[in-house]
């Protein structure tokens, strides 16, 4: 079942905290977020979120802090990077928080490596990987998050010419960077996101002064992560696209324009700054993706067999289905010289019925098939998470014309609860719909 589908709109740039803020204006529970967070061995630090102002729009802004655990820096210098930043302060494996220096907005001594949460190590793309890995995030969640990580470090590693295992992160391996790139990948999966698209992002100009003298804007890794992406110009003098903001919307997104779907909810993600000359917010819209009208129309595929061993309909049901058919049963009946047998029967799409046919011919007894044209009429369909007294739970949704038709609670999810609470899947189902239906008028049809 496809999972939602989430637009960015990179109106005012992209920075990690941006990219976490916007997911929270679309719904993600911060106390949801820490929850997964603390998973990973990561500490000195807290999270808040406020709201603010950013030009025209009421926006969300994410704010990771030191949490006082070590000495703290002499003055916290969160958001005085390129003279326009998102809240991100130093996401870029250089010191860029000696301009702030210069311009007297820090001392000299809250710039160091660690992105003002003293204690914290450097941090090389081999270690944040291991510290990841062994978090026990959620599949997606993992796969996502060092997938934006390992495309930075091999940005890093162009750069600056080194082997990418031994690429030193500098700020983006303190705490607030690697907290934004795991909480976005967090956020995605709280939303049930299976596609992001994100527009151009808009690439300022310039030069600042860095650790290691001074460089272009944007900074190179930025560039980097954005080979082959289409860009627009932006600001004179102001970096409005950060390395970190860069790789997670290279590595997790597809380029575009606001993708067929139907509005579930939008919000903004707003960065620390507020200059005069954009509103600095990115907008988030996620929706349910369109039904596509050719995956109405389906091809019924089906074969009967006598002669099929038992143990082998497992195998070739899912042979059917990895080839990419929509479903895939079988039905016993009665054949010729009265004998038992199976009619199995696969639905496939005109993009998937040669593969099916092959798999079919493959991974069963037959040494035929037929097909006939059918069509299908489905209901949008998406996932909405509750929350019950004892965990959360994901409920597929089922409308037309907007209107609700179906409620049932994902299985899987019902079966872990009733595991960790000690209920039986029927308890823990009563839970889950009681929680969705105080969340609708008049209760949800199904069960």
């Amino acid at each position: 079942m496809p999972g939602n589908v989430l637009f960015l709109d990179l109106f005012g740039g992209a920075a990690g905290d941006m990219l976490v803020a916007t997911l929270l204006a679309c719904g993600v529970r911060l106390e949801a977020l820490q929850a997964e967070l603390s998973k990973v061995d990561l500490r000195g630090y807290r999270l808040r979120t406020e709201r603010v102002q950013r030009g025209a729009f009421a926006a969300v802004r994410f704010v990771v802090e030191s949490d006082g655990s070590a000495p703290a820096t002499a003055v916290e210098h969160r958001g005085h990077d390129h003279g326009h930043d998102h809240g991100h302060s130093h996401d870029h494996g250089h010191a860029h928080g000696h301009v702030a220096a210069a311009l007297g907005l820090v001392t000299a001594s809250a710039l160091d490596p660690t992105g003002g949460f003293p204690g914290q190590p450097w941090r090389t793309w081999r270690q944040i990987r291991a510290l990841i890995q062994q978090a026990g995030l959620a599949p997606r969640v993992t796969e996502r998050a060092l997938l934006a990580f390992g495309l930075l470090a091999e940005a890093e590693a162009r750069v600056h010419g080194m082997d990418v295992e031994e690429v030193n992160f500098h700020e983006v391996g303190a705490v607030d960077s690697i907290v934004d790139i795991v909480a976005f990948c967090i956020g995605l999966e709280l939303l049930d996101v299976e596609v992001v698209v994100a527009s151009p992002p808009p690439m300022g100009s310039g030069q600042v002064y860095t650790a290691h003298g001074w460089i272009p804007i944007p900074a190179p890794a930025t560039l980097e992560c954005l080979r082959g992406w289409p860009v627009r110009p932006g600001l004179a003098g102001m970096e409005q696209v950060t390395p970190t903001g860069a790789a997670l919307v290279a590595a997790l997104a597809r380029p575009g324009a606001l993708p067929a779907m139907t509005v579930t909810t939008m919000g903004y993600g707003g960065g620390t700054r507020n200059p005069p000359e954009l509103a600095n917010v990115i907008r988030g819209v996620l929706g349910r993706p369109a039904i596509d009208e050719s995956a109405r129309e389906i091809e019924v595929i089906e074969a009967q067999m006598d002669d099929l061993v038992g143990e082998d309909l497992p195998s070739l049901l899912d042979a059917l289905l990895d080839a990419g058919a929509v479903d895939a049963f079988a039905t016993p009946v009665l054949m010729k010289k009265g004998r038992p047998g199976l009619l199995v029967t696969a639905l496939a799409t005109a993009a998937t019925v040669s593969a099916v046919e092959r798999a079919f011919l493959a991974a069963g007894s037959s040494f035929g098939l037929r097909r006939a044209p059918a069509r299908r009429r489905v209901l949008d369909r998406w996932f909405e998470r509750v929350e019950t007294p004892i965990g959360s739970a994901r409920v597929k949704i089922g409308a037309e014309a907007g209107e609700r038709l179906q409620a049932k609670p994902e299985f899987e999810d019902l079966r872990a609860l009733a595991a960790e609470s000690g209920r039986t899947v029927r308890e823990v189902r009563a839970m889950v719909m009681a929680a969705y239906a105080s969340t609708q008028p008049g209760g949800p049809r199904g069960v």
